[in-house]
């Protein structure tokens, strides 16, 4: 519920960013009045899938920084995102540079670290006492987010949320949305598939296998799914 005059402001520059799309308010509005009003470099939301293992799947990235965060964090798996959603707070990380910040998510820095990733903030969607998706800012340079910044952007994970609880159907498999909505497209996932049947294993399997290579080869895991779907690699069930 909006209950103030910044909350409205807010969904005055989501209904900005919609009109110039000539389409309906959607969450990828979100993202980019997150962008345009808090001048940052990309944005990104994750739902939590329903899946045995909280996974983060990615639904809708603005700028390349935004989209190279988010396939960091599937590719890694951890990350301030993970946390924000684990702990029900935000994580908000100025230098991912730090000591600290790569001690505590070493491949997930390791990886913003090739993307030019440097500044990260991440805003758990909260459904009473669930954490349903983050909200994500990233910077290419260190950065301290303000409080009134912050208070801005939990406004936007709260619109973000009540979208999210209007449009979106969870089916009794905890599956949120089709692939071809993803935020990094649907190679990923169609290639989770093709490894679930080249190495006879579940889709989950498949996705974690295809993380693994990425890892290992240090190549992008879009990268990584193009290859599997142009029969230039194949898993056989004995990797790893």
């Amino acid at each position: 519920m909006v209950d103030d005059e910044h909350g409205l402001r807010v969904w005055e520059l989501i209904g900005t960013a919609a009109a110039a799309q000539e389409a309906p308010v959607s969450v990828g509005d979100v993202c980019v009045a997150c962008v345009d009003s808090l001048e940052v470099s990309g944005a990104g939301l994750s739902l939590v899938s329903g899946v045995p293992g909280m996974r983060l799947a990615p639904v809708h990235a603005v700028g390349r920084l935004g989209r190279d965060l988010l396939e960091a964090e599937l590719t890694s798996g951890d990350g301030p995102c993970v946390d924000a959603v684990n702990d029900r707070e935000p994580v908000l990380v100025a230098d991912l540079h730090t000591q600290e910040a790569q001690a505590h998510w070493p491949l997930f820095t390791a990886l913003t670290q090739t993307a030019r990733v440097r500044a990260v903030f991440a805003f758990p969607l909260l459904a009473g006492p669930d954490s349903v998706g983050v909200l994500v800012l990233c910077q290419d340079r260190p950065r301290i987010l303000g409080e009134a910044e912050q208070q801005t952007a939990r406004h936007f994970a709260e619109a973000a949320l009540l979208l999210l609880l209007n449009l979106v159907t969870v089916n009794a498999a905890g599956e949120a949305l089709p692939a071809q909505t993803l935020a990094l497209g649907p190679e990923i996932h169609q290639a989770s598939g093709v490894v679930a049947v080249q190495a006879d294993c579940s889709a989950e399997e498949g996705l974690i296998r295809l993380r693994a290579y990425a890892l290992a080869a240090d190549e992008p895991l879009t990268q990584v799914a193009r290859q599997v779907l142009a029969h230039t690699l194949r898993f056989s069930g004995q990797e790893g």
